[in-house]
């Protein structure tokens, strides 16, 4: 049974976006995309909340009392009496999946991160985080006919995730230049089943198989501050080599009745993900921040198992801007903060001999609470993906993100009337 199922699961996958089908979830899977049927699923960007009102956008980004993943060196930057910086946030997520006949929604939401920043020394400074790093949430059903053979109806079915706890470390080299890393620990589950059952019969086959990962990944970040009289100019470099990512396979076939007809236990899976590098600028002035990202993926060298799937090169472009409020403006508004930024870039899968297009739109206001020590952060996104031509489908998706940011400040006391 193993063998065969190697041989046609990978024209199986690439027919799921082919065919018009239902997408429809399971109420405790908290995504929800078809393009995650590939490999390990829709791949993350390591964020906080000031990245994601921002594009994405962090490369050469600096801000006092906010943190930023983007970029590791820019730990070191956050100042004193910044000690402890506590982050934490929810997400709803709404998503529309539409074909040239067909049109589908769905609902989801869960926890963005939890990120912990502390301050060693004044040149030293680390940030804990766990984060998703690849999620998967799909269910297609479509109805297709085997040669003379009766209909046969199919649903592919996936969820889970690969998560990363890592470790950041940021350090001032010299007064204008800053360098760090991340020290990452992958791990996680994705589960995915097919039913092949046919037309009109309660008997049903059913494959199933889970990759369980674990894998440690490290990535590296500079940044150079050159200051002029009212601004300052902050250039920003990340890198990462890449790495494989070994899974291990296990499946079992049933029927209708739940009884084992074939199992396969220990089959290594491989997936090679791609090396990266980035760079980034950012203008800064007493009031606001302009700032923008390019960032390089070498997709063509990757490969994924058992999936005969053609990667491409991508490049993404995106760009923010940041109003850091007036401390002491004398309205509560005056005191918050404004962020909006877009991106644009390459889907790293070339689906029916062509590039996806994907490109967003994001924006949030960050609210100062607890004596201005701390903020809510409210943050929008808005993202589109694919299109409608040559059957394939167009995903859009709007994000509702809630921030809650604790900053700890060595020195400050309260003052009771």
């Amino acid at each position: 049974m193993m063998e065969p199922e190697k041989k046609t699961k990978s024209l199986l996958l690439i027919a799921l976006l082919l065919t018009t089908g239902t997408w429809t979830a399971q109420a405790q899977q908290v995504y929800s995309s078809p393009y995650s049927v590939y490999g390990l699923g829709m791949i993350n960007r390591r964020t906080a909340t000031l990245n994601r009102s921002i594009g994405g956008t962090g490369i050469g980004v600096q801000d006092d009392y906010s943190l930023n993943p983007a970029n590791p060196a820019s730990y070191a930057s956050i100042v004193s009496p910044v000690s402890h910086i506590y982050e934490m946030g929810l997400y709803i997520e709404s998503n529309r999946y539409q074909t040239t006949n067909l049109t589908e929604s769905k609902s989801t939401g869960s926890i963005t991160n939890l990120n912990y920043w502390f301050k060693f020394s004044k040149w030293w400074a680390a940030t804990a985080g766990l984060t998703p790093y690849s999620n998967v949430g799909y269910k297609i059903s479509t109805n297709r006919q085997l040669g003379a053979a009766a209909n046969v109806d199919y649903t592919y079915e996936g969820s889970g995730n690969i998560n990363q706890l890592y470790l950041g470390n940021g350090f001032n080299i010299t007064p204008n230049l800053s360098a760090g890393f991340h020290l990452a620990y992958l791990f996680g589950s994705i589960t995915k089943t097919e039913t092949i059952a046919p037309n009109g019969e309660s008997s049903a086959l059913t494959y199933s198989n889970q990759i369980v990962a674990r894998k440690l990944d490290l990535d590296f970040g500079l940044q150079y501050k050159i200051n002029f009289k009212k601004r300052s100019l902050i250039i920003g470099v990340v890198a990462d080599d890449g790495m494989t990512l070994h899974g291990k396979q296990e499946g079992a076939l049933y029927d209708a009745a739940a009884d084992t007809l074939d199992s396969g236990k220990g089959d290594r899976l491989t997936y090679t993900l791609p090396a990266s590098i980035g760079g980034g600028l950012s203008l800064r002035s007493k009031r606001s921040t302009l700032a923008t990202d390019l960032i390089f993926e070498n997709w063509s060298k990757a490969k994924y198992d058992q999936q005969d799937l053609v990667f491409q090169d991508t490049w993404r472009f995106s760009a923010g801007y940041i109003y850091h409020g007036n401390p002491n403006a004398e309205s509560y508004l005056g005191l918050a903060s404004l962020r909006a930024g877009f991106y644009v870039q390459d889907y790293a899968l070339k689906l029916s001999g062509r590039t996806l297009p994907a490109w967003g739109l994001s924006g949030g206001i960050s609210l100062p609470v607890f004596d201005g020590r701390s903020a809510v952060n409210l943050t929008y996104n808005y993202d589109k993906l694919g299109t409608t031509d040559r059957s394939l489908v167009l995903q859009r998706s709007q994000k509702f993100m809630i921030d809650l940011v604790i900053r700890d400040m060595w020195g400050i006391k309260r003052k009771f009337d």
